[in-house]
Formats: C-alpha cells, sequence, structure tokens
C-alpha cells in the first residue's frame, strides 16, 4: 500500500497559497482555472487552516514526548544505579573472603597502635572504622576515607606517621587547622612542620632542608613515649613526621617538589594524605582548581601511597577523586582485593544531632523575629551559628538579632568581605564564649573545632546537601545532644537556581537540598540516598528510621491530603500560561492558579503578538498582560494557601513537571517557569478522574477528625498562613506563633501509575485542639493515609 507523506517543505510551498498569494505560473493564473472560480475558495483555506494547525500540534506533541522520553530512561538509569548499590550493600556480608579484613585486631602493631594512640592523645578506644583505615596505612594501602564531621579523621593519618619511618606529606585547605595540629603534635614530643603562605624564607628553606636530607642526628627522642615505656626503631626518629602544606605549595613550588623529589627516591616519602578529598571535584560544593593539580603527586610518586579524606563524598564525587588521584577501582575494608583501593566509610547521620526544617516567614523582620524567638527559646546562653545567603544578608540578620533579642544573644559576623584581623578576632570571641552567635557566610567553613557548638541554624538553604551537612556537622561535636535547623521558603529555590546557574552542576546539587527540604521522609535516610550509604544500606538495623529529626517525630500529628487535582490545575494554569508567551515567575504562577489579580500576567515582550504569544500588543517592547480563564482551564481556582502551592510549584520543579528557563541581565540571572517533559504525561488524565473523594473539603468533619479539631484544620489548610497563625501563650521574648510544617511526598497514582505529590501537614497548635489525628477506620473510608497507631486525638 502506497502511503503520502507531506513533507516539510510541501508545507512551506502551499503555506503562501493559503495565505492568498498572487504568485503565478507562466501563461497560467493558480487562482484561476477553467473559469474564474478561485480553486481555494473559503471552505478549502479553513480546511487547510485546520491541517496546518495540527500539524504544528503533532509536532509540539513529537517534541514534548521526546523530552519525555530522554527524561524517563535518565530516572530508569538513576533507579538500576540504585537498585545496584543496595544489591552490593546486602550482599557485601555474604561474600566470600578472599581478601584482608582490615577490621582485625591480628596485625603485628596492633598493640603499638593501641598503646601510641592513648600515651601520645589519651584515646582509650577507636571510633567508628579508625582502626580499620590506620591498619590499612600501616600496611601501605591506598585509601580513601569518609567520616562525619568530628568523626576523628586526623588521627587515621597521624597515628600511622608517627609509627612508621619517614615523612607523611600532608595536603590541606585549612591552615588555622594545620596551624593547630602541628602546635598539639609538637607539644606532644612529634616533629612537625607546616609549609603555607605566611612561613618566612628562611623557616621555608630550613623545613625543605630537613626534608631533602633527612635527619641531622640531632632530633631528640618524644619524652612522652619514653614515659610511658613505649619504644620505636631508631630509623623512625628520623626527623619530620609529618609535613602539612597547602595545595597552593604543591602547584606552585617547584623547591617543595624537588624535596619531596629527593625523600621519596631515599625511600623516606612515607604517605600521601589528601584531606578535605572533594574539593579536587568539580562535583564537590567546595572545589579548588589548585586541588585538581594534586595528581601530579601520583605522577611524580607513584609508589607512595595515598589517603584520601572527607566527610561528604558522593558516587560521583569519589569517581573524580579516584580520577584525579589516578587510583584503582575501590574495594571493602573487610575483604580488601590486593591492588584495589580501600573505601572506608562510617554512618553519616551522628544520632546526637537533631534535624529540622522550619518554615520561614515571608518578611525579613518575622523571619529574624523567629530565629531570635528559637534561640531564646532552645539554646539561651549556648554557642551556635546562624549561616546566611550573602554578606549583606549576614550584616543584617546579625544586626537583627542583637537587636531583638535586645543583647540576650551576643553577635558576631563572619564573611569574605572582612579583613584577617577581623576574621581572626571574631574567631577568637567566639571560641572563648565572649560571643554566644556567629552569623556567617560559608567563608566560616571548614576548620572550625569548636566541640560544645548547640544548634546551627541556616536561615536560607544551602547550595547543596553536601554543603549542608558540612556545615551542619559543626554542631555537637563533643557527642551532646545538639539542633541543626533550616528555615525553608520555596523561594528559596528561585532565588538560589539564579546562583547556580552557571555552575556545571549547580542544579544538580540544589535539587537535592530543595529534595531535603520538601520531604516528608526520615532525615536519615535522605542523607543516605544521596551520598550512597552503603553503611546505611547494608545495615537493617541502621535502615530503621532515626526517630529524632522532625520528620520522625511528627509523624503522629501528620495529615496527608491527596493534592493531584492541586497538581493537574498548576499545570493546565502553566500550560495555558506558555501558549500566550508569558514571562512566569514562582510568584505568577502561584497567583494566576489561585485566582487573584482576575488571572492577568506578564507577557514575554519578545513573544507577546508573534505566533506564540496571544496576549494584546501595541507594538511597543514593553510588558504586555495575558489573561487566563482559570475555570475553563483548570476547572476552577486552587483554594489551598500561598506556602502550600509555592511548595507544590517547587515539587512539581523537581518532578520534572515544571521546567525553568534562565535569562541573564546585565545585572543577575532571571527564572522564568514552562512545562516540562513530564507535564504532558500527567495532562493527559482528565480532570475529572483526578477529582478523588479523598479531597478534604469534600469530606465530613466527623469522617477524618475528631469533631473539635475539624473545623479549625479545615480553615487552617485553606487559609492560614503556614507561618503565622493565632497566638497561644507567650515564649520568649515575643507572642508565640502556631505554625503549619509542611512538607512534600511523592506516591504512586492508583488511577495512572504516576507519582504525584502529598502534601504532608504537620499540625503545631497544640492549645487550640488536641491535635490532629486520622484513625485507621476512618482513613479506609476516606482514603487518606493514616498514623500507625490508630488512635484519635494523638499529640
Amino acid at each position: 500500500m502506497q502511503v503520502n507523506h507531506v513533507s516539510e517543505d510541501d508545507f512551506e510551498v502551499v503555506s503562501p497559497v493559503r495565505k492568498g498569494s498572487n504568485t503565478k505560473k507562466t501563461g497560467t493564473s493558480i487562482d484561476t482555472i477553467h473559469g474564474t472560480e478561485p480553486i481555494y475558495d473559503a471552505a478549502i483555506a479553513a480546511k487547510l487552516e485546520e491541517l496546518d494547525g495540527e500539524v504544528v500540534s503533532v509536532q509540539s506533541q513529537i517534541t514534548e514526548l521526546q523530552k519525555l522520553k530522554d527524561s524517563l530512561l535518565l530516572e530508569r538509569s538513576r533507579v538500576y544505579t540504585s537498585y545496584l548499590q543496595t544489591l552490593l550493600a546486602n550482599d557485601a556480608g555474604t561474600s566470600r573472603k578472599l581478601g584482608c579484613d582490615y577490621s582485625s585486631t591480628a596485625f603485628a602493631w596492633h598493640d603499638d597502635i593501641r598503646l601510641a594512640a592513648m600515651s601520645i592523645f589519651g584515646i582509650p578506644s577507636f571510633r567508628f572504622c579508625q582502626e580499620a583505615v590506620i591498619n590499612a596505612a600501616m600496611d601501605d594501602r591506598n585509601a580513601v576515607v569518609v567520616m562525619p564531621t568530628g568523626g576523628g579523621k586526623s588521627l587515621c593519618y597521624q597515628l600511622p606517621a608517627i609509627l612508621s619511618p619517614g615523612v607523611t606529606l600532608v595536603v590541606s585547605p585549612l591552615i588555622s587547622l594545620m596551624t593547630d595540629q602541628v602546635l598539639h603534635l609538637q607539644e606532644a614530643g612529634i616533629k612537625s612542620e607546616l609549609l603555607c603562605g605566611s612561613t618566612s624564607r628562611e623557616d621555608s628553606n630550613a623545613i625543605l632542608k630537613h626534608i631533602r636530607h633527612g635527619s641531622d642526628g640531632n632530633d631528640a627522642s618524644p619524652s612522652k613515649l619514653k614515659a610511658s615505656g613505649f619504644s620505636r626503631s631508631q630509623h623512625q626518629h628520623d626527623g619530620i613526621k609529618l609535613l602539612y602544606v597547602t595545595p597552593e605549595r604543591i602547584a606552585k613550588s617547584k623547591t617543595c617538589l624537588s624535596a619531596l623529589q629527593s625523600a621519596y627516591e631515599q625511600g623516606r616519602l612515607s604517605r600521601i594524605v589528601i584531606d578535605e578529598a572533594h574539593c579536587c571535584s568539580q562535583m564537590g560544593h567546595d572545589y579548588r582548581p589548585d586541588y585538581a593539580k594534586l595528581s601530579l603527586l601520583r605522577r611524580l610518586f607513584p609508589k607512595a601511597p595515598i589517603m584520601c579524606l572527607t566527610a561528604t563524598c558522593g558516587p560521583k564525587v569519589l569517581k573524580e577523586i579516584l580520577a584525579i588521584m589516578d587510583l584503582p577501582a575501590i574495594t571493602e575494608p573487610n575483604n580488601a582485593a590486593p591492588m584495589r583501593t580501600i573505601y572506608f566509610t562510617a554512618p553519616l547521620f551522628r544520632a546526637n544531632l537533631r534535624y529540622q526544617v522550619v518554615q520561614r516567614p515571608m518578611q525579613a523582620q518575622a523571619a529574624a523575629e523567629a530565629i531570635v524567638e528559637y534561640i531564646l527559646k532552645h539554646h539561651e546562653g549556648h554557642s551556635g551559628i546562624v549561616y546566611c545567603l550573602s554578606q549583606a544578608d549576614t550584616e543584617a540578620t546579625a544586626t537583627a538579632l542583637a537587636e531583638i533579642s535586645d543583647g540576650r544573644i551576643a553577635t558576631g559576623r563572619y564573611h569574605a568581605g572582612l579583613d584577617d584581623t577581623s576574621k581572626q578576632r571574631i574567631h577568637t570571641d567566639w571560641r572563648t564564649g565572649r560571643i554566644q552567635v556567629v552569623c556567617a557566610t560559608i567563608a566560616f567553613g571548614m576548620g572550625i573545632d569548636k566541640p560544645n557548638v548547640r544548634f546551627v541554624i541556616h536561615a536560607c538553604i544551602s547550595k547543596s546537601l553536601d554543603g549542608y551537612y558540612q556545615e551542619t556537622g559543626r554542631a555537637g561535636r563533643d557527642g551532646q545532644n545538639s539542633d541543626c535547623v533550616l528555615f525553608y521558603r520555596p523561594q528559596d529555590a528561585i532565588r538560589m537556581s539564579s546562583l547556580v546557574a552557571s555552575e556545571v552542576t549547580g542544579q544538580e546539587k540544589l535539587s537535592a537540598m530543595l529534595d531535603y527540604a520538601q520531604s516528608a521522609q526520615c532525615r536519615r535516610h535522605l542523607f543516605a540516598e544521596y551520598f550512597s550509604d552503603m553503611f546505611e544500606k547494608g545495615d537493617a538495623q541502621r535502615r530503621q528510621d532515626c526517630g529524632i529529626c522532625d520528620n520522625c517525630a511528627e509523624k503522629r500529628s501528620t495529615l496527608l491530603i491527596d493534592v493531584r487535582k492541586e497538581m493537574y490545575q498548576l499545570l493546565a494554569v502553566l500550560a495555558e500560561m506558555c501558549r500566550q508567551g508569558g514571562r512566569i515567575t514562582l510568584a505568577s504562577l502561584s497567583d494566576v492558579a489561585r485566582g487573584l489579580g482576575g488571572g492577568k500576567f506578564n507577557l514575554d515582550p519578545n513573544l507577546a503578538g508573534s505566533s506564540k504569544g496571544k496576549g494584546k500588543s501595541n507594538g511597543s517592547n514593553t510588558a504586555k498582560a495575558g489573561v487566563v480563564d482559570v475555570q475553563a482551564v483548570a476547572g476552577g481556582k486552587i483554594t489551598l494557601h500561598r506556602d502550600i502551592v509555592d511548595r507544590l510549584i517547587v515539587h512539581g520543579i523537581q518532578s520534572q513537571l515544571i521546567e525553568q528557563n534562565y535569562q541573564a541581565t546585565a545585572y543577575t540571572v532571571n527564572v522564568y517557569l514552562e512545562t516540562g517533559a513530564k507535564a504532558s504525561r500527567f495532562l493527559r488524565h482528565p480532570l475529572s478522574i483526578l477529582s478523588s473523594p479523598a479531597q478534604l473539603d469534600k469530606l465530613s468533619p466527623t469522617q477524618i477528625l475528631p469533631p473539635s479539631a475539624a473545623a479549625s484544620v479545615k480553615a487552617a489548610v485553606k487559609r492560614t498562613s503556614p507561618s503565622v497563625a493565632t497566638g497561644a501563650g507567650e515564649a520568649g521574648p515575643r507572642q508565640k506563633k502556631n505554625v503549619l510544617n509542611l512538607k512534600m511526598t511523592s506516591v504512586n497514582c492508583p488511577v495512572c501509575s504516576f507519582s504525584y505529590a502529598i502534601t504532608n501537614i504537620t499540625n503545631h497548635i497544640r492549645k487550640a485542639h488536641a491535635g490532629v489525628h486520622v484513625t485507621q477506620d476512618a482513613a479506609a473510608a476516606s482514603g487518606l493515609v493514616a498514623c500507625s497507631c490508630g488512635q484519635p486525638n494523638a499529640t
């Protein structure tokens, strides 16, 4: 059977004819053949118009389906990779033992490392995987060590350095931390030196001469070791045991490399340690170009074992670290294959840290008041850090905290705009207790080693979950309970997205941070999934909920509401705004979908009046108005509160239902919204199917809630701001405000098998009524998700 196709070229040929072109062929008019009647009368022209429109529509659908296909293939790859990682974790304990078990105590040096740990550092026992890492280092193995901040990473290389002949090279970006470590080691009788930009030329020459030629025979034996009865062979007293350097020194100092080359050729370069190894990866949250140049060490000293240490290392960062340092594939420490890099990881979630996400008020003053209230209520007089997004935010927040608290919170500020003297003064005042809280940017970063930090507050989300984990890890290093609180609004997603638009992996890392901020899942599992923490995934006991984070604590007072209908309405409105050529922000989409402003929105002046933009055009390059009939397009306006709708929009971005479009100006990068790859898949289902009986506004209050609570909850969900409600007693310096804490999760839709959004509304209005609870029986009748205990009026 022959099939006739109309090509795009054919379409271009007939277009001018349809439009009434007077194009003529030689000798004959195409408008008049066999008389004066035109071939293309009104009916034919209308049909052509219809077919042309359908062709354009089909082409648009093909483009959208291709985007959907690419998105689904990427999602499938991620799911399959996660599945393989879980299999590896589950099989780790049952695989046949063919390699070396570095967690064993059967090594010849076992007694020596125990005695040295106690006599030099006063450490009676090891934590996490410290002893296994030390065993591997003593066995001259390459290793990557991922251990939480404050987990004792430095001991993993300091003890082997003391017990081994020669010098251990330690590369770190943290000059203050290296200075402290060198001082403590020297006080313990261990010869250690630091080479950095502030080291004088005379001292540098003396240190490098010592590295090049070894001991001059005048080094005293460490008195602490002798006093404790600890003995080492004479060649272990041959001078400098640990040489600390910055990555810049390695990248730019040929004299330093020459001295290390001499030590290596004489067999005195014991090992190379790369601290904060994530800095060498562009996927890491603190990429530093000089770290990427450390691959030179591997080429110059190929036989020297390398130890890379970090607190944050997802799969992609790990892969890049291995590639840059030219390390072989990883192997597990309990069954380590020869000629492989041993991958050590300790449980990343620290049980003494309570993670919490709080809805931040919209206004800056109210947000500062909320932070002050939290500190005075939970941590008055305690030491803490408040991280801010910018230098301006840092200055404003520090001033506001001091003023709002009437001086009860002694506050300092720390950011890159301060001179070194001011930074050192603030750091010293904070460490000694003269300042209680430091408001800071991430410039107040790695190397902070104050043990009694009781809280870390983020006034805005971080650019990545790597950075957030690193920053919160500065709390509770003494093992005492501490709080990590994130004050979040959905608008943070757009603001941060514009800031990371130019970064290679910025959006990918920000997406993980937003998943954390909006998720209803246990925080422990969120960290484990992001970092692919095999320790967490492979241990059945550790796969349980942490029981201390906000999501775990609030499960018994959480009401799940089906918002498929609202997501459908959002996407339908967004699609219409895009069709008209809208310049769509998160705020404008939220307002139009909620029926505000008569459905009006701004059009892109570059599109308005074109084939895409259908708004009114006056010929000028100014903002034009489009209009959406929300009733006709989406079956009515969304009645949920703005903050819930804003979170739903961010969830749509995370789920690829909504995409972000970036437009650069002379001063910033603006972010606009459009329908995403998966939007057509969701909009395929009519609104009548998605309108479920489980909608809260269609249920009788007695069906799902205690009568005393039903009316107030229904009103709160629809109208009350999640950040401000009626007062319920004094708390600190001002009237307490009740909040509804909102989170997002995903559930498979029973209608279309598509992952749709669920809003978790955690009720904190304890004094207004005796809690919100859905019983199992009521849930079964209504379709809502119930709490597992099944008891009504739970608080």
